[in-house]
């Protein structure tokens, strides 16, 4: 069936099940420790699913990700090809969406200048902490007993969740990677940050618009053990603009042989 999809890129991948690693420890907790990479950087890797590929590049939310998963498993569409459904998806998406703006968000929408976007000057303080989280670059976790540590290339920004119970000072600065809380529920790691600076993100219907101060950000990071994959399932919950929670996707795969590399802006858009 998925041999007659990969016409949506150049590169042709047979995106099957292999089995490898995805551990727990030996405290229960998911070992999600070490350098993670994506369906962009390594889409040869066996273990992507063909969903994974065909969001790699403009990224998925989370109900497109899982209506794609469905146009895909039904035999009806063995001979439409993986592009003609992701139009179909993106078609589903904004019809989902067309109510999740605010009028104040759609307000911002429409004024919104591509030429003053994030991170054109190719620093990081503009940059939001969305785009961070969905960068399409390789990053590392670092698992202790009272924190994790999240290293990215991108910006080469490092962030700490802490585990400890401690709760955001709501006095606190705001800072653009914010102030990060974590725990552990079963297979997957939940983190919630608040505290951010409301630096500029992409919207639905396109733009970008900035959110409010008191927007959470609520992240999933679930281990697969049969394949050792790591799904990421990240909300934004801002009632001032988003009418509903507004939600990503993005998933990795363990790659031990990675190291992270310094950042060097190129070319930055500020679109994402």
């Amino acid at each position: 069936m998925f041999g007659k999809y990969f016409n949506i890129t150049a590169v042709v991948v047979m995106a099957t099940f292999a089995h490898g690693a995805g551990l727990a420890g030996e405290d229960g907790r998911p070992d999600i420790a070490g350098v993670w990479t994506n369906a962009l950087l390594s889409p040869d890797d066996e273990r992507w699913r063909v969903e994974d590929l065909a969001c790699s590049r403009s990224g998925c939310s989370m109900a497109g990700f899982k209506y794609l998963q469905s146009l895909l498993a039904d035999p009806g569409n063995d001979d439409r090809t993986v592009k003609e459904l992701f139009y179909e998806m993106q078609d589903y998406v904004k019809q989902q969406n067309k109510d999740l703006l605010t009028p104040l968000a759609r307000k911002k929408q429409s004024e919104y200048d591509p030429a003053k976007g994030a991170a054109l000057d190719c620093t990081p303080e503009g940059d939001s902490l969305r785009h961070q989280i969905l960068a399409p670059v390789p990053m590392q976790i670092e698992q202790f007993d009272d924190r994790v540590v999240f290293r990215y290339e991108y910006w080469n920004a490092v962030r700490t969740v802490y585990l400890d119970g401690r709760v955001t000072p709501p006095d606190s600065p705001l800072t653009r990677l914010g102030h990060s809380t974590g725990r552990y529920e079963g297979s997957t790691l939940v983190v919630e940050t608040t505290r951010v600076i409301p630096n500029m993100i992409g919207v639905p219907g396109g733009g970008a618009i900035a959110p409010d101060k008191d927007t959470r950000f609520v992240e999933r990071y679930t281990l697969n053990a049969g394949n050792g994959r790591l799904d990421l399932e990240l909300a934004i919950i801002d009632p001032v603009h988003f009418r509903a929670p507004y939600d990503n996707q993005r998933s990795f795969l363990p790659a031990p042989g990675w190291e992270l590399e310094e950042f060097v802006c190129e070319a930055i858009t500020g679109e994402y």
